[in-house]
């Protein structure tokens, strides 16, 4: 940070690039290759995180701010905007699928329940994943021949690559809720954002959220939210992967960046509303994602319907409800942007349908359908697989079951 500080405060911040950090703060050498070492993306992941924390704790009253904006290593200097308290209004917040709550001391008899954002599942995951290549790849116990064939066939390029597989979860924007009885003082919250609900709207977050009633309600924004059917589906991915001596690293949407489509194969899970990298890969293929706009949810589109399709795909919400009684993903198997690497796209509606898509393509009775359906559509077919494809799922307490293939179609 200070390297990067000084380069432009002293007016060089153009010259600021992953090749000159690595030099001059890593001491890496002239055959530095970001592809293969990837100290400073990790380092400035990093830092973006400690400046994050940093500022929500101790730094919370500084008049000035470094923020160091994902994809770039040029920090920017920002005064502290003063958060006025609100009242009587609600601020929209979005929340985990699946809430856990964690008590905390009362106060003045009141029980202080704070929702917390569940992001151990995603870091045991990230753990997980790491440690299954390490272990796996060290010990070269298991070999592409024993996995399925169906796997082999739609997976065959990214096994034989020798370069790693990145998997990228999705970076949705959330908050955590605390619930007290009196208000804090405005100058001890101020990154904090003050709810004073009416009482219809006291009524809906006590009902949803499973809060006592009234109170007042303080917002913790963050980018750590765990996609629980990201996390979980992936694990399956990846331990196929590591049988066959793929070596894989896991990150989030925000720590990557363009380069690394340049040198590695990679996986983009979840919504295009959490993962920026989503829409540019899809945006010239006929099926595609579509964000909430108005009363449309989240949805996939098929730009040429055929004869029994549906021009979109999402889930039939139940009247009052948030959760729907199924999903759907879209999945699509690519050539990468510089014609050299492999993509894949696993994007679930909701995130249960992202645990779906994963589980599918890991699923050696779904790989088989898959692999019929692609070779009726051209029997002659050899090489590499490029399609693309939309799934369906119900769900029982979010819990996929029962996938079926709905359409695919082969990218030339």
């Amino acid at each position: 940070m200070r390297f990067a500080c000084e380069m432009v405060l002293d007016g060089e911040g153009a010259k600021l690039n992953e090749y000159l950090i690595a030099h001059a703060v890593f001491d890496r050498g002239a055959d530095y290759s970001p592809g293969d070492d990837s100290v400073v993306r990790r380092q400035a992941y990093s830092l973006r995180h400690k400046l994050q924390e940093y500022y929500l704790n101790e730094g919370r009253a500084d008049a000035v701010r470094i923020e160091l904006p994902v994809g770039r290593y040029v920090p920017t200097f920002t005064f502290a905007p003063e958060v006025p308290q609100q009242s009587g209004v609600i601020t929209e917040v979005l929340t985990p699928a699946a809430p856990g709550f964690a008590e905390e001391p009362a106060t003045a008899g009141f029980p202080v329940r704070t929702l917390r954002v569940q992001t151990w599942l995603f870091v045991t995951a990230l753990v997980a994943v790491s440690a299954l290549a390490g272990w796996i790849g060290g010990h070269k116990a298991a070999r592409a021949s024993d996995l399925d064939s169906g796997f082999v066939d739609i997976w065959g390029p990214w096994l034989s690559a020798s370069h790693e597989t990145v998997i990228c979860f999705s970076t949705p924007m959330t908050a955590s809720i605390q619930q007290v009885l009196k208000p804090f003082a405005p100058d001890s919250i101020p990154n904090r954002i003050a709810i004073v609900p009416n009482a219809e709207e006291a009524q809906q977050f006590s009902r949803q959220l499973n809060l006592l009633p009234g109170g007042f309600f303080y917002l913790y924004p963050g980018l750590g939210h765990a996609k629980m059917g990201e996390a979980l589906g992936s694990i399956k991915l990846a331990v196929n992967l590591t049988k066959a001596g793929v070596p894989i690293r896991a990150v989030e949407s925000q720590s990557l960046n363009w380069d690394d489509f340049r040198s590695e194969n990679i996986i983009l899970l979840g919504h295009d509303e959490a993962n920026r990298w989503v829409d540019p890969v899809l945006n010239k293929l006929p099926l595609r994602l579509a964000s909430t706009a108005g009363d449309k949810p989240r949805r996939i589109l098929n730009l040429t319907p055929r004869q029994g399709e549906r021009a979109e795909y999402y889930p039939d919400y139940p009247s009052g409800k948030n959760q729907a009684p199924e999903d759907y993903a879209l999945v699509s198997m690519l050539n990468g942007i510089d014609g050299r690497h492999r993509l894949a796209l696993v994007n679930g509606v909701n995130s249960e349908g992202t645990r779906m898509g994963l589980e599918y393509l890991t699923d050696p009775a779904s790989l088989r359908t898959l692999v019929a359906a692609l070779r009726r559509i051209d029997p002659g077919h050899s090489g590499n697989w490029q399609f693309q494809a939309v799934l369906h799922t119900e769900l029982r307490d979010r819990v996929p079951m029962r996938p079926e293939l709905l359409l695919v179609r082969k990218i030339p």
